[in-house]
């Protein structure tokens, strides 16, 4: 027995698996191999211990149960479990354990053999899990997956295969992949299948065909399965590439639409690189630049910039920055040729990122060329080339600008052709151009370096000269008049040109432009009226002048509605008998300020065209007047009135005429209309008037005869029922008989004419006495001044009593 324990000690010993021997459950017997996978050196240290002890929790239960039934003699087969080992990392061994009864030391004992299957659990799970990797893969793969053996049978399917192609799996199991590609390209795919059986991966594209028929587009990949380093199948993926080839198919076409774009642009269209460098350029660029676009490719942007390539740099810069821009520039050609551009560049982007510039260029020179040319048109009066009235507007205000930031004197100077409307009725509109062209030339002509002149209308220009002095300004306007002396030859007429000049100068200019013209016209007419020929500065009286015309005018507006206007008569006598015979209705403006002269009040009128409204008011009052003395009972005698050459040229005047006679119910043959040798210069017009109000009844007198060149034939072409005779000519009557001889003269062509001759002015019972032979009527302070209507009654009714 104990020969035998001691082989049995030997054989324990020696052996290469770990063996140990427990009783009660303590040990009591180790080999080698046990104390080094337990991780100790001395048996002492596991002899006695709790086999337990080191069986890891999971598995103590089991245990447990194993060694109770190895007590009762049943043989417990091998079992895979761990062990906790003193190792100083506290590792735990995988091991497979057979348990067997034996008598050690005469007594009954376990003896336990361990099997170190650590490694071997190790590939296992790597095993496992590659094989649930590879299912994961197969089986949630969102792209169709398959295998095949080497036939090409489907072995396996994944769900996204199914669902692609709208098979079962059953149904796929029964057919080979290749079916469901279709007949037409079946010998290309059976040759990618060879070639992936030779071990070479495959990759093509291909048209699926769905179990309800539908096509579909499929990239396919075959790749080897290998086994044991032998091709024993194909495994493949199937995807449906129906997006990209719809996103590839939009990309083709936005190509296409881009080289369309790029290509066929009208304008020149490139591409440059951050650099600066040209990359692509279509053929409008090669038109315009005249570089060919393999020349182009070789270049730099700034070869083509004509001037401010600094600037251009600034732009460059901004669009590499994210920017758009859009300029105007000059570019120069390959023939140095300068071209007028507008540029509009935007930044080019790879991936979100600006790697160069697009930039779209249009050819403006034409363009440019035709906004001068137009600008010239809006700018430039055509008759004498020199700027136009617009032009000058704007051209001011940037001088008055000027001129207050630099704190300059700034002179402005109206020019107006004196007596220019006769000119233009001798010599026609055709003569009254060539006029305009030799007199403005010499104009211009006569200016110094900083003046400009501008023709504003008609026969008016306005000159502008900055930082100039008063004499600077006075020497130009004397020059100017003296070069004007010299008469010029049209159409075989010799013309002497007069002019009046108004100026208005500030030493530092505090007006606006409206103000400076203002003041120069209010200057002109101030030359107008000291003789014509000569010129004159604005002054402070003249601003005062201006500024009671501009209230005058205010309060001129407001006067009618007022009723601020009042009409005042004046008999006319026949000086034979002393009877009134007529009166004249004459206009006073009784203004809040006092009452204000018909000399100063009735050219305001006219120049702001009031006169109408005020005009057609004096006709319709004095006919009312005329009906009120009509209704009193008093003898009726002719109202003459004074109409105005505006009113005279309003096409509906007779209407108007007629339309104030039928309200007042006034005989017409009562109502006499005075007209001046002013409003007669259109003999033709006025005379077709004059016998409209004269169908009507109405007596048209001329009045201040003999003041001007045109009376004789004035009245040898109209048909008149009065002719009055200009205060002027009776002045120097007595004690001198020359001008009483021209006098009687004149009486007798309005005698001879059937018309009754009235004598204004008379104010002594001289002139009175000299006239009473002619049989005339008489008018003037004489007899009466102009009175208002309740007054004049008194002496009407006394001349009336004395008639009798």
């Amino acid at each position: 027995m104990r020969k035998s324990e001691e082989r049995f000690r030997r054989l324990v010993e020696l052996s290469p698996e770990p063996i140990v021997v427990h009783r009660d459950d303590k040990v009591v017997f180790v080999n080698d191999a046990c104390l080094k996978m337990i991780g100790v050196t001395s048996k002492s240290d596991l002899i006695g211990k709790s086999i337990i002890d080191y069986v890891h929790p999971a598995f103590k239960e089991i245990v447990q149960d194993r060694i109770r039934n190895m007590k009762i003699g049943v043989i417990a087969p091998p079992m895979e479990q761990q062990l906790l080992t003193m190792h100083q990392d506290d590792s735990v061994v995988d091991v497979e354990v057979s348990g067997v009864g034996v008598l050690f030391e005469g007594k009954p004992a376990i003896q336990l053999t361990l099997r170190n299957i650590t490694e071997q659990k190790k590939i296992s799970r790597k095993l496992e899990e590659t094989s649930q990797r590879y299912q994961s893969l197969f089986k949630y793969n969102p792209d169709g997956a398959f295998s095949t053996d080497l036939h090409g049978n489907l072995l396996d399917i994944n769900p996204s295969l199914e669902r692609l192609l709208g098979y079962s799996l059953q149904e796929l199991t029964t057919m080979t992949f290749h079916l469901t590609l279709g007949t037409d390209d079946l010998k290309r795919i059976n040759d990618y299948f060879k070639e992936a059986l030779e071990g070479l991966p495959q990759n093509y594209e291909a048209v699926g065909t769905k179990k309800n028929g539908d096509k579909i587009p499929l990239e396919i990949t075959y790749l080897p399965i290998i086994v044991d380093e032998k091709i024993v199948g194909v495994y493949g993926i199937v995807k449906d590439i129906s997006k990209e080839k719809e996103v590839l198919g939009l990309l083709e076409e936005n190509e296409e639409k881009y080289r369309s774009l790029f290509d066929y642009n009208l304008d020149a269209v490139f591409e440059i690189n951050q650099f600066g460098f040209f990359t692509d350029a279509n053929t409008m660029t090669e038109n315009l630049s005249g570089y060919s676009k393999e020349e182009l490719l070789t270049l730099a942007f700034p070869a083509l910039i004509a001037k401010d390539l600094e600037r251009v740099n600034i732009f460059f810069s901004t669009v590499l920055g994210g920017n758009a821009v859009t300029f105007e520039q000059l570019i120069k050609n390959k023939n140095g040729e300068i071209i007028v551009v507008d540029i509009n560049a935007v930044p080019k982007r790879k991936k979100g990122q600006v790697n160069g510039v697009f930039v779209i260029v249009r050819d403006v020179t034409e363009k440019k060329q035709t906004q001068k040319r137009i600008n010239d048109l809006a700018f430039t009066d055509q008759l004498t080339g020199l700027p136009n009235r617009h032009w000058f507007y704007q051209n001011l205000q940037e001088v008055v600008l000027r001129t207050k930031e630099k704190r300059q004197t700034i002179a402005t100077l109206l020019v107006d052709f004196d007596n220019f409307k006769s000119i233009n009725d001798m010599l026609g509109h055709h003569g009254g151009d060539l006029f305009l062209k030799q007199v403005a030339a010499r104009v211009q002509a006569s200016l110094s370096h900083n003046a400009v002149i501008s023709r504003i209308g008609g026969d008016e220009f306005i000159i502008v000269v900055e930082n100039v002095t008063e004499e600077n300004v006075r020497q130009l306007a004397e020059k100017i008049l003296e070069d004007m002396k010299q008469p010029i030859f049209l159409l075989g007429q010799e013309i002497v040109i007069t002019l009046s000049i108004g100026i208005s100068m500030q030493p530092i200019c505090t007006s606006n432009e409206e103000i400076l013209i203002q003041q120069a016209d209010m200057a002109m007419y101030s030359a107008k009226e000291k003789g014509k020929n000569n010129y004159q500065f604005f002054t402070e009286d003249l601003k005062e002048k201006m500024s009671r015309k501009l209230q005058l005018e205010k309060a001129l507006h407001e006067a009618l509605k007022l009723k601020e206007f009042q009409l005042y008569y004046q008999p006319q006598i026949d000086l034979r008998t002393g009877n009134l015979v007529g009166i004249e209705a004459l206009i006073r403006w009784n203004s809040p300020s006092g009452l204000i002269s018909p000399a100063e009040f009735i050219p305001l009128a006219e120049e702001t065209g009031l006169i109408l409204p005020i005009g057609e008011w004096v006709i319709e009052e004095a006919c009312h007047q005329m009906k009120v003395w009509e209704k009193e009972g008093r003898s009726k005698v002719k109202v003459s009135v004074n109409v105005s050459a505006r009113q005279f040229h309003d096409v509906d005047f007779s209407w108007k005429v007629q339309q104030i006679l039928e309200k007042e119910n006034v005989d017409p043959r009562y109502l006499e209309i005075e007209i001046t040798e002013s409003v007669m210069m259109d003999i033709e017009e006025s005379s077709i008037l004059i016998q409209e109000l004269k169908k009507l009844g109405v007596k048209i007198a001329i009045d201040d005869f003999g003041t001007g060149y045109s009376s004789l034939n004035m009245i040898k072409n109209v048909e008149i029922d009065t002719l009055k005779i200009d205060k002027s000519l009776i002045d120097e009557v007595l004690g001198n008989r020359r001008n009483l001889f021209i006098l009687a003269a004149i009486i007798d062509v309005g005698k001879n004419l059937n018309a009754q001759v009235i004598v204004e002015g008379i104010e002594f019972v001289e002139q009175v006495t000299a006239l009473k032979e002619f049989n005339v009527i008489g008018q003037g302070y004489f007899y009466s001044r102009p009175l208002p209507a309740d007054q004049l009654e008194q002496i009407w009714y006394k001349e009336t009593k004395i008639s009798r």
